[in-house]
């Protein structure tokens, strides 16, 4: 599978993504097999004292394309749909992700785009482990914690990399009462 990042207006995501699509079902008609994802993270708000869930994006202006072909031959082609910036490109001019970016790409591809809530047990400077979600597979340490939002900074490696990633988190068990 081959992934790739395209640039576009910031707040024009979902406009670009439907251009996209169409510009791919025109051009590959039946063989047809590019998925086109707005990354999003679905957290957990409060707006007047309740909570809801909101999608939010990961990277606001890029949208995430996946392809068992190799999409190259449409650099050119991408540049000309309105409010595209077209493929972000590597150190050695190809536009495929490579390394680390696969794999981050991958993951969020494997989650349909929507990186959901993870449900998490954890005691105060302990690893938290993840019991059920998208970040299931991850063992990291908190660094913080936000239960009115039920948020946390968590640094755990991925890739090879130590991250600190913001993520939502339905608490499970803590050492310290919940509203």
């Amino acid at each position: 599978m081959n992934y790739y990042f395209i640039a576009c207006r910031t707040g024009g995501e979902e406009r670009v993504r439907a251009h996209l699509n169409k510009f791919f079902e025109r051009e590959l008609g039946d063989l047809c097999d590019v998925l086109v994802y707005i990354p999003l993270r679905r957290m957990i708000d409060r707006r007047k004292g309740k909570k809801i869930m909101t999608d939010h994006p990961i990277l606001p202006g890029y949208l995430l394309v996946s392809s068992e072909n190799s999409l190259s031959d449409y650099r050119v082609d991408i540049h000309r749909i309105a409010g595209c910036y077209g493929f972000l490109k590597n150190l050695n001019n190809t536009i495929e992700l490579q390394g680390s970016d696969a794999a981050y790409a991958a993951w969020i591809m494997h989650n349909k785009g929507t990186i959901k809530p993870s449900k998490a047990v954890f005691k105060k400077g302990e690893p938290i482990i993840i019991i059920e979600g998208p970040m299931k597979d991850f063992m990291g340490t908190i660094v913080s914690v936000d239960y009115r939002h039920s948020r946390a900074l968590v640094e755990f490696e991925f890739a090879q990399v130590i991250r600190r990633v913001n993520m939502p988190v339905e608490f499970i068990a803590t050492d310290r009462p919940l509203d």
